[in-house]
């Protein structure tokens, strides 16, 4: 097939699909995972929480203190996941003497069509990378992007199944009496292996192809702006990408080459579309912070 026809295709899995949602945490102002254990329980229960409800998980990210879904299925499942997730994790921070998350709020947003799928696919993908920088979005190892066009998967440690280990072991992992979950799932050092509840491969296909994706993924920064605007989540895209967005605004070489009325006019777009703070916006056009703090008086960095 060629591209066009490739991309007719994922078109019509898109239509012929869903329903499809973004599943988003608030930012706590605590961190719900502070070792790599953790982050092992917190994988666990996001399983736990899929198992039996017959939706299927495109995408996900564990962040510190937030996290993020890219969801396939009926809403009335979906709801119960969210719930399911919920006493799971308040339980498991009451336990650590965490405030309640009793009041956590999480939004289920639906999702309209191929290119804010993608969208969410790929902001999910990036949210490690934008929010921390410490890693790619290919080598962070709690959520699914790990998983997207990876042929390397298949000489991940496979573990061993869920249904061989013993009772005990189970109730371990799911922190709970009943542990009716998927016998084939693989578990390695205590933790289910999220390729075994990510549908990676259906995530592939609502891409054209592999170098599709790493494009999207690579240069389509002004898209996390987009999703983190419907989420409701603040992110602060790094220096060289906004230099770059900022020169394609104005087609320049380089922001340097902007006149005063234009830099004032990027200023007021970084604010706008890409979340910018007052002090990247001086940092980028290289203006006084004093003038860009007078231009957005109400919006004073952190």
């Amino acid at each position: 097939m060629n591209y066009w026809e490739k991309e007719k295709e994922c078109e019509r899995l898109f239509q012929e699909g869903g329903p499809f949602f973004m599943v988003t945490t608030e930012n706590l102002p605590w961190l719900l995972f502070t070792s790599d254990r953790e982050f092992m329980d917190g994988t666990n229960m996001v399983a736990v929480a899929l198992a039996g409800l017959g939706i299927r998980l495109l995408n996900y990210v564990q962040m510190n203190n937030h996290l993020h879904f890219v969801v396939e299925g009926p809403l009335e499942m979906v709801n119960l996941f969210v719930e399911r997730l919920r006493k799971a994790m308040s339980r498991y921070q009451l336990a650590k003497e965490n405030p309640s998350l009793a009041e956590w709020e999480i939004q289920v947003k639906p999702i309209l069509d191929l290119r804010n799928l993608r969208n969410a696919i790929l902001y999910v993908s990036r949210n490690p990378y934008v929010t921390g920088r410490n890693c790619t979005p290919g080598g962070y190892k709690w959520g699914g992007a790990q998983l997207m066009f990876n042929e390397n998967v298949v000489y991940y440690n496979p573990g061993v199944s869920f249904g061989e280990l013993k009772f005990r072991e189970k109730r371990l992992i799911t922190r709970q009496r009943n542990i009716d979950m998927p016998q084939e799932y693989r578990v390695w050092d205590g933790m289910i292996l999220c390729a075994s509840f990510v549908d990676y491969r259906r995530s592939e296909g609502f891409f054209e192809s592999a170098h599709q994706y790493f494009h999207l993924l690579s240069r389509k920064v002004e898209s996390d702006a987009e999703t983190a605007r419907w989420v409701g989540e603040n992110i602060l895209l790094p220096n060289e990408d906004v230099f770059r967005i900022v020169s394609d605004w104005f087609k320049v070489k380089t922001v340097r080459l902007l006149t005063p009325a234009q830099r004032l006019e990027a200023a007021r777009r970084m604010k706008a579309e890409l979340m910018s703070n007052n002090k990247q916006i001086a940092q980028v056009l290289s203006l006084p912070i004093y003038q860009v703090d007078q231009f957005f008086p109400v919006a004073k960095d952190n």
